[in-house]
């Protein structure tokens, strides 16, 4: 969701650095982008343990519900781009399933994408779903089942290196990168790498057509 259907990352980085700095943990927005995906529980443990500090179930729950008030705070209304919800409407139409996989709570993910964004999805898999998040395959592993699909047939969309990683290890069969975050030299375990929305679009367009196949 995040550096793909819509442009919070760096929302979600300014997000964390205030909790952090709350708290009194050093962190610096890259390595937001770097983690990008994998559950903000496993993160606010993360940014404990390294500064020698216990990750009590307590201090981690404040610092996550620090982190998403910021969040909320910061972002207001978000919009998904025009081109994608196109591109949603047409797969939909071509009888292409979809699964939407986040490291986002599924709170989350209700209060900041409309219904009728979410309504395009078969399957949501969120950091409520998995008991590992990216770049573990759990997330992937699950999304693919409840598509009905073998793994070679899913085409993935990503942006983050976690979630590349996780889609990887899952075997899915294309993975295509939006560089909407981070340099192409952090995406190179994907097979495409792709800069523009337009781009994306094509591609999957290309990928998906009745004439290649699903």
């Amino acid at each position: 969701m995040d550096g793909v259907l819509v442009d919070t990352m760096k929302l979600h980085a300014k997000a964390w650095q205030e909790a952090a700095s709350k708290e009194g943990l050093h962190l610096r927005g890259r390595e937001v982008y770097e983690w990008e995906g994998e559950p903000g529980a496993v993160t606010a443990k993360r940014l404990l343990k390294r500064e020698g500090r216990a990750a009590a179930a307590s201090t981690v729950k404040n610092l996550l519900r620090c982190k998403e008030g910021n969040f909320r705070r910061l972002a207001g209304h978000i919009r998904v781009e025009s081109r994608l919800i196109r591109l949603l409407s047409q797969l939909r139409k071509k009888h292409v399933p979809l699964a939407l996989v986040t490291g986002t709570s599924i709170r989350e993910l209700r209060t900041f994408l409309a219904p009728k964004i979410l309504r395009h999805f078969s399957v949501l898999i969120t950091a409520d779903h998995v008991e590992h998040g990216k770049p573990h395959p759990e997330p992937y592993r699950k999304a693919f089942k409840k598509l009905g699909a073998a793994s070679s047939e899913i085409l993935v969309v990503e942006n983050a290196p976690y979630g590349i990683r996780s889609a990887r290890r899952a075997k899915a069969g294309c993975i295509v990168a939006l560089a909407s975050s981070l340099p192409n030299r952090f995406l190179k375990e994907a097979d495409c790498i792709v800069t523009t929305v337009n781009r994306l679009c094509q591609i999957v367009e290309r990928l998906t057509s009745p004439s290649l196949g699903r």
